[in-house]
C-alpha cells in the first residue's frame, strides 16, 4: 500500500507516517522501482496502536519503549493494562494539582474582590468627609430673570 493510501485510510498526514518510520516506530516500507514507499498491511494496526496510545497521552518515547519491551510480539493485555493504569495514576495526579491550583485561584479572586469592595467603601468615606459644594435650592418654579438669562 502506498503512503498516500495508508495516510488516507488512517486519517493522518503522509509526513506523520514518514516521521514514525524515521523514528523506528513502524517498519520501513519497501521501495517500489519508482521510489514510492509500499507499506505492508500490518503497518495499519501498528499505526492505529500508536495513534490510540498518543490519544491516551503516551509520548512517542513511551510508545517506542513499549514496542522494544514487547520484542516484536503483540502487546499482551496484562502489559497494556499495567501501562494504562500507570498513565491513569499520572492523570489523577495532574487533576489533583489542577484542582488545587483552581482552588488557590478562586480564593485569590475572592480575596481581591473583598479588597476591591473595601477600597470602594474607603473612597465613599473620603467623599463624605470632603463634601462637594451644595447647589442652592430654587424656589418652586421661580427663577430670577437675571439667572434665567445667565444660563443661556
Amino acid at each position: 500500500m502506498r503512503i498516500g493510501q495508508l495516510a488516507k485510510q488512517l486519517g493522518v498526514a503522509a509526513s506523520k507516517l514518514r516521521f514514525l518510520e524515521a523514528q523506528g516506530l513502524i517498519e520501513p516500507a519497501r521501495r517500489l522501482p519508482s521510489g514510492y514507499r509500499d507499506y505492508d498491511e500490518s503497518v495499519v494496526e501498528t499505526v492505529q496502536i500508536i495513534l490510540q496510545a498518543q490519544s491516551f497521552g503516551f509520548t512517542l518515547e513511551e510508545i517506542s519503549r513499549s514496542f522494544v519491551e514487547a520484542k516484536g510480539q503483540t502487546l499482551r493485555c496484562d502489559y497494556v493494562i499495567k501501562r494504562l493504569g500507570t498513565k491513569l495514576q499520572e492523570l489523577d495526579r495532574h487533576i489533583a494539582q489542577a484542582q488545587a491550583m483552581r482552588l488557590r485561584l478562586s480564593d485569590a479572586i475572592a480575596e481581591f474582590e473583598k479588597r476591591r469592595v473595601a477600597n470602594q467603601k474607603v473612597e465613599v468615606r473620603k467623599q463624605t468627609h470632603h463634601p462637594l459644594p451644595q447647589q442652592l435650592p430654587v424656589a418652586a418654579g421661580r427663577v430670577s430673570p437675571r439667572l434665567r438669562g445667565a444660563s443661556r
